[in-house]
């Protein structure tokens, strides 16, 4: 077996279709396709800033509240609470604060139902706008090319009257009442001249009005009131009024609070929206709203506690005095009666009893307005009631034992000065309800006003722009790994060796090259890549060549063994390179001192004439069909020792011509003429022309694409000429990548040259 130079330590093992995946491998591929995971990461960082410069900007402004502890008025509530007292005052406020209550009034004072959108440009109408273009910048930008555009949308042949609405232009509107068939449905607002525009609905004029002027029909329920508009004529605007409910719905998702501290009492209330003017006051009017209702909830209690004290003190005033009457008036009958030491104590006692009674009595009616009877609070006030009237009741026994004077002065003194303690509290708990009335603050505090914060909160540009790229380079290495996984195609020297097909060479593929390709499109047929001018000319130090000249060395020894001097290269496949491996081995040939002949024998697709930058016509199928003589037929090449045969005009009998006896005579002639003749054919799983050539020559060699052709079909390719009598001496795997050539020591051998 014939191995090219610098191949060493071809393994004898059969290897499978796909090579072993491992890391240097996968680090060399990605390598390899580093351009393409770049490019499509550039790719996907442009479409990542457009689409995050496309969003609408949202703004946030927050404010701090403080919420405190709720107070109660009297202070035996504060005794007799017990375990749970009505759950979190906090809590409770907090959920006040997101309440439909508070955010209603907050939507009907601003108006929050009316929905203003402006139309933009289409596709990157957004993307201007949020980056400061206005209508004059854009104009003056793209002169004329913005107005045809705008006319091919409909929007006016001018980009004054275009409707879509540019950068520093803006529509404010205080009312807009509309039928309630007509609520939540989307009207256009169109700009005309002077302050004049037109509110249509499916394309029907509704109003027509003037900015700072209110318009209605009482016929159809339309109001509106447009007091404020900026922007150039033919402008539209889309303007809907949604319900209320809808209206504190997309309220309540804006809003967010948190706790500043732990159990600090301190929130910080934030609230997000694309107006920034227009969350200050939002997030204003909300704050101011709930302390309003907080202020006027705590001066409705003080309100109804002054009444009933109000009620209370007339009847206690009375009781009072028809106390101190019949104390008098009984003192009078029996002579000015005194009390013994042991009475007075006994009556201290049941004043102080009755005064905590009258207490309660206060307090269970308070507790009355917030309570229901089975709450632990005013279980507590009965269990106190119940044991003070207990202790009531033994006083009143011990009382019975005293003579009956001294009982009915104790009786009267007791009802007497319990009348007065009671009828004085009752004085200072109204002088004090109507101190909490006059200076009622609540419990809330509005700590800082709503402030906008500086900048956006989303979307966040840089964050979008670098994920997109990120995204990108992720993707594009995914789908280069998922083509390294499932990819049959040859790529090392051991698969076509497991299938019988000695390397004679490895030829790496050529930047070069590249340059020299081209694409020639056909006409009513497919296109077909040819090149124009030789690397072994062009770029003789290129490593590609110098593989070829390795090539070359092992053609050399190989071909003694064969029947003649002529050498046929072929390819399963298009795009394989066989063409270019035929046309630089000859010439490498050539400049070795051999006098080289190659021949086009490819009469379907063939364009070697384009390498040489030499007609088609006039070659192999009008040699073969008696049209041009011999030496007509072959042309110099330009090159010494190299002739050339090219293609000819296509026959519509390629493989007959190649069958009968002037194809014979024509190799019979060049061999003793020429010291070598290649053969470029077509492939051979495209069409029978190659086994048919293959006969009359000595050695065949295969070109295989790196990473184009599966080793099967190469298997495929060798038994088809094999059933045709023609033998493959070996194969060229053709335009491998870098990676693999470092495998296999090309360019460690090129570097030291």
């Amino acid at each position: 077996m014939t191995v090219f130079p610098g191949h060493h330590g071809l393994s004898s093992e059969p290897s499978r279709d796909t090579p072993d995946i491992s890391l240097v491998k996968i680090i060399s591929i990605l390598l390899e396709h580093k351009w393409k995971i770049i490019l499509t990461g550039i790719l996907f960082l442009l479409g990542g800033y457009f689409y995050a410069g496309s969003q609408p900007r949202i703004y946030q402004a927050d404010t701090l509240i403080q919420i405190e502890g709720r107070r109660t008025t009297l202070g035996l509530l504060e005794t007799l609470a017990v375990g749970d007292q009505g759950g979190n005052p906090t809590t409770a406020e907090l959920e006040i604060l997101q309440s439909r209550m508070v955010m209603g009034e907050t939507v009907d004072r601003l108006d929050l139902a009316i929905q203003i959108e402006p139309r933009r440009l289409p596709f990157a109408g957004d993307f201007l706008v949020n980056h400061g273009f206005t209508r004059d910048q854009i104009d003056r930008l793209t002169p004329g090319i913005l107005a045809d555009w705008l006319g091919a949308l409909g929007g006016g042949h001018q980009l004054e009257g275009s409707p879509f609405v540019w950068a520093g232009e803006s529509l404010q509107v205080s009312r807009f009442d509309v039928p309630s068939q007509a609520e939540g449905r989307t009207h256009v607002l169109r700009v005309g001249e002077e302050g004049q525009y037109v509110l249509t609905r499916n394309e029907v004029p509704v109003l027509t009005g003037r900015v700072g002027e209110t318009v209605h029909d009482e016929v159809s329920g339309y109001r509106l009131f447009v007091s404020q508009l900026e922007a150039h004529p033919g402008a539209e605007f889309m303007i809907r009024r949604v319900s209320q409910l809808d209206a504190i719905s997309q309220l309540q998702r804006r809003l967010t609070i948190l706790p500043r501290g732990k159990d600090s009492g301190v929130y910080q209330v934030m609230l997000s929206g694309q107006d920034r003017e227009q969350i200050v006051r939002v997030l204003d009017t909300i704050t101011g709203v709930f302390l309003s209702q907080n202020v006027q909830r705590q001066s409705e209690e003080a309100e109804k506690q002054l009444a009933f004290l109000e009620e209370q003190i007339p009847q206690v005033n009375v009781e009072l005095t028809e106390a101190e009457n019949a104390l008098n008036d009984y003192r009078a009958e029996r002579d000015s009666v005194d009390l013994t030491f042991e009475t007075q104590n006994l009556l201290r006692s049941l004043v102080a009893v009755d005064n905590q009674l009258s207490e309660l009595a206060l307090a269970e009616a308070e507790l009355a307005e917030r309570f229901r009877p089975t709450h632990p609070n005013y279980q507590a006030l009965l269990r106190k009631r119940s044991q003070l009237q207990a202790e009531k009741l033994q006083l009143e026994a011990s009382v019975n034992d005293l003579p009956e004077t001294q009982q009915e002065v104790l009786r009267l003194t007791r009802d007497t000065q319990v009348n007065q303690q009671i009828y004085v509290q009752l004085l200072n708990k109204r002088q004090e309800m109507r101190l909490v009335r006059a200076g009622t603050v609540g419990n809330v505090r509005i700590l800082d006003a709503a402030v906008l914060q500086r900048g956006s909160i989303a979307p966040r540009v840089g964050l979008l722009t670098l994920g997109s790229a990120l995204l990108g380079v992720l993707l594009a290495i995914v789908g280069v790994l998922l083509r390294l996984a499932f990819n049959r195609a040859v790529e090392t020297p051991e698969q076509l060796e497991a299938i019988g097909l000695p390397v004679y060479a490895i030829v790496p593929v050529s930047s070069g090259q590249h340059r020299l390709s081209h694409f020639l499109r056909r006409r009513r047929k497919e296109g077909v890549n040819i090149f124009r001018g030789l690397l072994a000319i062009t770029d003789p130090e290129e490593p590609t060549v110098e593989a070829l000249r390795g090539l070359r060395t092992s053609l050399y020894f190989a071909m003694l063994e064969s029947g003649n001097n002529r050498l046929m290269i072929t390819g399963a496949s298009p795009e394989a390179g066989k063409s270019f491996i035929a046309a630089n081995l000859a010439v490498v040939c050539a400049q070795a001192g051999q006098r080289v002949l190659l021949i086009d024998a490819d009469m379907r697709k063939g364009h070697l004439h384009h390498a040489f930058q030499q007609a088609g016509k006039g070659g192999l199928s009008e040699l073969l069909t008696a049209q041009v003589g011999i030496d007509e037929a072959i042309r110099p090449s330009g090159i010494d020792n190299l002739d050339f045969l090219a293609r000819g005009m296509v026959p519509p009998n390629p493989s007959e011509l190649l069958m009968q006896q002037p194809f014979h005579d024509l190799l019979d002639w060049a061999a003793p003429n020429y010291d070598l003749v290649i053969l470029d054919t077509p492939p051979v799983m495209a069409v029978t022309d190659a086994a048919i050539v293959g006969k009359h020559a000595g050695s065949c060699l295969m070109v295989a694409r790196y990473g184009l052709n599966p080793p099967k079909e190469l298997e495929i390719t060798k038994r088809r000429l094999e059933h045709a009598g023609v033998r493959v001496r070996g194969a060229v795997l053709n335009a491998v990548a870098y990676s693999t050539n470092r495998q296999y020591g090309y360019y460690n051998v090129y570097a030291y040259r």
